[in-house]
């Protein structure tokens, strides 16, 4: 099948067919959720999304993938408030890789908590100091907490 061929409306409610089978067949496992909240989200169903996002992290909640896609998806459905403690979840599985402290970085600066954002960044640049994306989110959370007076680490 070529990458631009169109999927139809019919091979899309089969596919869901599928999955919500697979949930049937094994409910207790979150990987078949995440994969229907994949579906759900390219679909642009972002709540129903997020919701088998969360029960798949409830399932399978020492999975880093699992709980990190939850994170993501969430995120996407602008629940950001789930999304941290899903970011901080993966985080807390892989505390030394440096994407799961930046994206956990990145939350905590979109719900305003500027420090624990700052120290997530500063330690995803510990791990991998070339990090564009991280060092871009560090400098603008920089110069929001030095609008607000907040003391940073900025050299």
């Amino acid at each position: 099948m070529s990458p631009s061929r169109k999927v139809s409306q019919g091979q899309k409610t089969e596919a869901e067919r599928y999955f919500l089978k697979a949930i049937q067949l094994d409910p207790t496992k979150g990987n078949c959720y995440m994969h229907y909240g994949q579906f759900l989200l390219e679909e642009s169903r972002l709540l129903e999304a997020a919701e088998m996002a969360k029960t798949a992290a409830r399932l399978d909640g020492g999975e880093f993938d699992v709980v990190f896609s939850a994170a993501h998806m969430l995120r996407q459905a602008k629940l950001n408030e789930a999304a941290e403690k899903y970011y901080g979840q993966a985080a807390s599985l892989r505390p030394n890789y440096p994407a799961a402290l930046m994206n956990l970085g990145a939350i905590l600066h979109l719900n305003g908590k500027l420090q624990e954002a700052e120290a997530n960044y500063l330690r995803a640049l510990q791990l991998k100091p070339d990090d564009t994306i991280t060092q871009s989110n560090l400098r603008k959370l920089w110069n929001i907490m030095e609008k607000q007076g907040l003391r940073t680490t900025s050299p």
